[in-house]
């Protein structure tokens, strides 16, 4: 609980940080006086003054931030009618001011808050492709009886390809394809014929009738409820590694050493090998090495739990993909443009019903998630914050007051209007927005808590 608990606040610093900066970024392009950048909000645990007036702080709740920006509408401009200096000074300070700028020039501070947040995500997967991404087909092993994938003929082995139209390469995008298309009538999606033995394999194309298709989110996966089974990852005993000053090269192994048997039994799976191993008892192994076989001896390394280790890597269909430069961030753009839109679709299918509130997660889910993706690896945390940006930046540009998507709206009836909505009219707006805003976070925070 503590660590997830540390990997919330690291995560939303970031997140919160990222999103603030992209505001404060724009309005000094845009020559805004800034007055305050906090990162989190109550008493003042640290700050610092620039030299352009802009007061950074690090403050005690670390659950969000701000951008205060001067604003003559909400900032009282002290001026001296009898001095000249005064009212130069005030002229100096209005040209500065959040409010005297033009409508696009206050749209584009106002959107670079969600926009940082999408950058932040792509970012994010371009490290990820950088790195390499283990790459595998998505196979169906079987379809399920009395789902909609059975109501089609559907291969055995068949290898998905599209789903409405969306590229799909893991089992995750399956899932957050499916997911996105709850609500509608049908789908299409195209798959290669595993029993196909030719060497041109095409792509087939089939629609499914989804009309009367539902599932719940919390308790059921997407991928299983459509129908499918995902064929698990092929391995194949032949040794595609050796760890230096391990058992196995004490052995003799070599990489490309196929294991057809041990201690007198043929190879069946590399499970039940792999837990022979364990026992840390001397095995007999019978290799097939360029077509002649051969017989090693293999003693397990103990570990201090008492199981054994032989340091060699089977073969396997996973790929690890790396991609260069340029390669790497367009792919971290088509990642980021395929997840905005499975976002949004996912928020339009809670608006419209299509999935309840009981759906929507809160602090606490998220605290888990970070926790849970951290302790799978740096790559596993980059996709958790990949995601978690894009939605804070897609909930930021809903057209709900008090949001940047709802002071884009007010903007746009300025445009239309020709002036801007009295102080009065956007303070009532702002507190139906702030009480909409703590319903549903409640909601969130209920949830959670019935999740426990």
């Amino acid at each position: 609980m503590l660590w997830s608990l540390l990997l919330f606040v690291i995560t939303i610093s970031i997140l919160v940080t990222i999103h603030e900066f992209g505001h404060f970024y724009v309005a000094r392009l845009c020559k805004v006086q800034v007055e305050c950048f906090s990162i989190g909000f109550g008493k003042k645990l640290w700050s610092h003054k620039f030299s352009s007036g802009t007061e950074l702080v690090i403050a005690m709740i670390p659950l969000g931030g701000y951008v205060k920006m001067l604003n003559t509408r909400s900032t009282a401009l002290s001026s001296n009618s009898n001095s000249n200096s005064n009212s130069n000074s005030n002229s100096n300070s209005n040209s500065l001011a959040f409010d005297q700028k033009k409508i696009w020039q206050r749209a584009a501070i106002i959107f670079a808050g969600p926009f940082a947040n999408f950058v932040l995500a792509l970012i994010s997967y371009w490290i990820i492709f950088l790195i390499g991404v283990n790459v595998y087909p998505v196979k169906i092993k079987e379809v399920i009886p009395n789902t909609p994938a059975s109501t089609i003929a559907i291969p055995v082995g068949a290898e998905l390809k599209t789903i409405d139209n969306i590229k799909i390469e893991t089992w995750q995008d399956v899932n957050l394809a499916l997911i996105s298309l709850m609500g509608k009538n049908d789908m299409s999606f195209t798959y290669i014929d595993g029993t196909n033995n030719s060497d041109q394999k095409k792509e087939v194309k089939k629609s499914v009738d989804i009309s009367n298709w539902y599932f719940d989110i919390e308790k059921d996966s997407a991928i299983t409820a459509f129908g499918f089974v995902p064929k698990e990852v092929e391995i194949y005993p032949i040794v595609s590694k050796i760890v230096s000053g391990s058992a196995a090269e004490r052995a003799g192994l070599r990489v490309g050493d196929k294991i057809i048997g041990y201690n007198d039994q043929l190879y069946t799976n590399w499970q039940v090998f792999s837990n022979t191993i364990k026992k840390a008892q001397t095995m007999m192994l019978k290799v097939d090495r360029e077509n002649k076989d051969i017989y090693l001896t293999l003693v397990p390394t103990v570990q201090k739990n008492g199981k054994g280790v032989a340091g060699l890597y089977p073969t396997t269909d996973v790929k690890v993909v790396q991609y260069g430069f340029f390669e790497g961030f367009n792919k971290g753009i088509a990642q980021t443009a395929l997840t905005t839109k499975l976002t949004i679709r996912s928020l339009y299918q809670l608006v419209t019903g299509v999935i309840g509130l009981e759906h929507i997660s809160g602090p606490i889910t998220i605290a888990k998630g970070a926790g849970q993706t951290a302790s799978y690896g740096f790559t596993s945390y980059l996709y958790f914050l990949a995601f978690i940006s894009i939605s804070l930046g897609v909930i930021n540009l809903v057209p709900l007051p008090i949001l940047d998507g709802g002071h884009l709206v007010f903007l746009l009836l300025e445009k239309i209007r020709g002036r801007t909505l009295s102080n009065k009219a956007q303070e009532r707006f702002s507190r139906i927005g702030f009480f909409l805003l703590m319903v549903i976070m409640g909601i969130a925070l209920f949830n959670d808590i019935l999740r426990l």
